[in-house]
């Protein structure tokens, strides 16, 4: 970290602004160096133009942090130019000139963590932050940049930590102090329902992360593909009114609640020899099988068929959702029947738009993610991985004590664990690991 870095920070496309971020010991003296003023003060935005030799390169607001209190724990410095491109990468080759390198993919992040002002998780949040694609993915990414998640993590760390020091004590010192047997296996007990209850809200996690699946499933000509193109906002799936139109799945992504979600329009299901069509119908069906959640669409505006009343037995319950289409037309269909075999029921029209917001509440209201930001929920399947390994070396340790091994035997499985858990948040990473993390920022985060 001895080495002065420097990198473009915003999207590389013509804009009316672009940020360059410097990071590291030589940043002010090379700043002072092509600004035609220097900056006094920390913090503060000053407009400063760059310079270089009688040539002028841009007119830029200049802010400068100073080590401790910046982004990596350097001094760094951020300059907010003129957005075009041949303008910033003039700027970039004129910083290399007088002395700072190329920054690294997440070269930044990685001094900041190496500089103690993020760990692991919180890390692994400023990714999930720029690559969220919901409401709900933003809310887990800030709670876990603020450190929630990371405050329980360590704090088993510690504890881990605090046990194996005093069972390697006894170890070595067996007649000065007392035998921990009993106290290590209740704190064993402990840390492993600690760790139970992170790893609880993992399945919220995914969700949060790979978003909701859902399958729209339905009689032919009930407004599935109506149903998709309103919610998708354009024109996805074929619309008509002949039965048997969509043979094939057709799957998109929406957002609905505060969650992204995977929307696949399915072929009608129905009795018919069209080997074609059938083979939709078989697909549809595997489809409603995987998804987490079906949207079974009846019309409205009809008495209901044979396949609804098969459609109503096969996919009622509590998980999915019955839709009612065509309320835009005169309601003939046995609605009671319907809500009879499904816990949650809305009636709406597709072809209008009226009503379709009572499927957005639903989402919100069914997977809800208000305690999101107070909390915060792993997302990471290495991390999963990492406190599902600690987890293990702890039952392992305290089914040794359960059955008479010496505390030394003990203290090996509780070391793993420790290491296990203390790798989520960087306290037990490897060098090649963090190199590892850190490659798959963008340049110049």
């Amino acid at each position: 970290m001895s080495e002065t870095i420097c990198a473009i920070s915003t999207a590389p496309a013509t804009a009316a602004l672009g940020i360059i971020r410097v990071s590291g010991p030589e940043t002010l003296p090379i700043l002072q160096t092509i600004l035609h003023k220097p900056i006094n003060e920390p913090g503060k935005a000053c407009l400063r133009r760059i310079e270089s030799e009688g040539e002028v390169y841009d007119e830029a607001v200049v802010t400068v942090y100073h080590a401790p209190r910046s982004y990596t724990g350097q001094d760094t410095a951020e300059l907010c130019c003129h957005g075009g491109l041949y303008v910033l990468q003039s700027v970039i080759e004129l910083l290399v000139r007088k002395g700072c390198r190329l920054a690294d993919p997440g070269e930044f992040s990685k001094r900041a963590f190496l500089n103690g002002k993020l760990d692991l998780i919180k890390a692994q949040a400023v990714i999930d932050l720029i690559e969220a694609g919901s409401r709900a993915e933003q809310k887990n990414a800030l709670s876990q940049m603020e450190g929630h998640l990371s405050k329980k993590i360590t704090a088993i760390y510690d504890r881990l930590v605090e046990l194996n020091t005093a069972l390697l004590a006894y170890v070595d010192f067996p007649e000065e102090v007392d035998a921990p047997e009993e106290d290590t296996l209740a704190e064993l007990q402990e840390i492993d329902r600690l760790l139970s209850e992170l790893l609880a809200g993992t399945d919220r996690g995914q969700l949060i992360r790979e978003g909701l699946n859902i399958a729209i499933v339905g009689a032919p000509n009930v407004g599935k593909s109506t149903l998709m193109n309103q919610l998708l906002g354009y024109d996805r799936s074929i619309v008509s009114a002949i039965p048997g139109t969509t043979r094939d799945t057709v799957t998109e992504g929406c957002r609905l609640g505060d969650l992204k979600c995977h929307i696949a329009d399915t072929a009608g299901i129905r009795e018919t020899a069209d080997p074609v069509e059938q083979q939709g119908i078989t697909i549809a069906r595997r489809r409603a099988e995987q998804a987490s959640v079906v949207f079974a669409v009846f019309d409205g505006s009809r008495p209901l068929t044979d396949e609804d009343q098969a459609l109503a037995d096969e996919f009622g319950g509590e998980r999915n959702l019955a839709i009612i289409n065509k309320a835009d037309l005169p309601k003939i269909a046995d609605i009671e029947y319907i809500k009879s075999k499904f816990i949650h029921c809305v009636e709406l029209s597709a072809k209008e738009g009226s009503g379709c917001n009572a499927l957005d509440q639903w989402v919100r209201e069914q997977f809800s993610t208000r305690d999101t930001e107070a909390q915060g929920f792993i997302t990471s399947v290495h991390q999963i991985q990492r406190l599902l390994e600690g987890q293990r070396y702890v039952r392992q340790a305290m089914t040794g004590l359960e059955q008479g091994f010496p505390p030394d035997m003990a203290s090996l499985d509780i070391t793993e664990a420790a290491a296990a858990v203390g790798e989520v948040t960087g306290q037990t990473v490897t060098d090649q690991m963090i190199d590892q993390i850190f490659s798959r920022f963008c340049v110049g985060k």
